[in-house]
């Protein structure tokens, strides 16, 4: 949450364009990496708490996983490249081109999607919190 609401608007709005840029595109696959370890690290507790966790806790969980690993694997790599290249355009003089207009709208789905997935991980452990919450308190697991 801090490195979605809070470092990345800060940053956003304080740093030359392509300082950003560059930092989140290191700042983010270790982002996600971490993220991947402490979700599994989740999922494999759901076997040490059957009686307190539902099967709403094991969805949620892993829906959060499947759309982190997307986010790792596939959208991080590929809107930073894309980012990049749009970087290489600019350095060409090239701003002005259908091959820039065309990575500037490129980047800007692949951000969105993985914007998109990322808030759907963050519910699906917010969900999960939630469900652990309520059992350790002696709520009934739904």
């Amino acid at each position: 949450v801090y490195t979605t609401f809070v470092t990345g608007i800060t940053m956003f709005k304080n740093l030359p364009r392509r300082v950003f840029g560059t930092l989140q595109s290191k700042l983010f696959p270790l982002y996600f990496k971490l993220c991947s370890v402490m979700i599994g690290v989740q999922i494999l507790t759901l076997t040490a708490m059957p009686d307190i966790l539902s099967k709403t806790s094991e969805v949620s969980l892993f829906i959060a996983f499947v759309t982190t690993l997307l986010n790792l694997l596939y959208l991080e790599p590929k809107s930073t490249r894309v980012m990049f290249d749009r970087y290489s355009l600019e350095d060409d003089g090239k701003r002005e081109t259908e091959e820039y207009s065309k990575l500037a709208k490129k980047f800007g789905k692949l951000h969105g999607i993985s914007s998109l997935t990322n808030l759907v991980a963050l519910c699906g452990g917010v969900v999960h919190g939630v469900r652990l919450a309520s059992g350790l308190a002696g709520g009934l697991a739904v």
